[in-house]
């Protein structure tokens, strides 16, 4: 197992999930999706798209299940994810060993409207973190577009 920090920017899944611990500690958790094409050697596009599990925790939870309760973080939804990415490995069932790969979320960012990808910016979803322009998370939600 391993761990690493990592940006992603790719499409939601599926809608957030809101989940608490026993300890009643608040998780937001989706999928994101990237895409990445390129021209092979023959010149024919290749596509290629890998799946990460994406989980956030605290106040950084609390805003974005009040974004997907508005509605503004939904499937296909645009984001640039900032976050701490760990592979994880299990038996499955068939005895199959599987793998997926799981990013603990620092700083989520809306960057586009509904799986359009059309560069309009959603402004910073964790404030007080790197490059939140000072603002505090009632402001940073005042410039979400809804």
């Amino acid at each position: 197992m391993s761990l690493a920090k990592v940006t992603l920017v790719g499409n939601l899944g599926r809608d957030p999930e809101t989940r608490y611990t026993p300890n009643g500690r608040m998780n937001v958790s989706f999928s994101v999706a990237t895409n990445r094409r390129w021209s092979d050697a023959g010149g024919n596009l290749q596509e290629n798209t890998t799946w990460f599990r994406i989980t956030a925790w605290g106040r950084l939870a609390e805003t974005l299940d009040k974004l997907t309760q508005q509605g503004a973080l939904a499937k296909g939804r645009e984001v640039l994810v900032t976050g701490n990415i760990e592979q994880r490995e299990w038996t499955g069932q068939d005895g199959q060993t599987r793998s997926n790969l799981e990013v603990t979320a620092d700083d989520v960012r809306l960057i586009g409207g509904r799986g359009d990808g059309g560069g309009e910016f959603g402004g910073p979803v964790n404030p007080g973190r790197g490059g939140d322009f000072g603002q505090t998370e009632d402001s940073a939600m005042d410039d979400v577009p809804f």
